[in-house]
């Protein structure tokens, strides 16, 4: 199993576009047959965690081509204040209920 954990700052004033756009993209995901999961999480300032999981590192990459996904990171420049932080990782442990 592959894991994606992000990190993504919005800029000042795009916070609410920019968790539309992750909802959006979170119920796309939820029809590709490999996506076990995608969580995304908003703290105070603008601040987003974004954690995936795929069934193997195929489907993470399949879910990366995707035209909403590739969508959304065409728009991070005006969305993101900063890089996003972004691990790529296999899971040794966990569950998800």
């Amino acid at each position: 199993m592959t894991m994606v954990v992000a990190i993504l700052q919005a800029k000042p004033g795009q916070e609410d576009t920019l968790e539309e756009a992750l909802r959006e993209v979170a119920a796309r995901s939820r029809e590709e047959p490999g996506a076990m999961a995608y969580t995304v999480g908003r703290r105070q300032g603008g601040r987003f965690l974004v954690a995936e999981r795929y069934a193997d590192r195929a489907a993470c990459d399949a879910h990366f081509a995707a035209p909403y996904v590739t969508g959304l990171l065409a728009r991070f420049p005006e969305l993101l204040d900063g890089e996003p932080q972004v691990e790529l990782t296999d899971v040794v442990t966990g569950f998800v209920r």
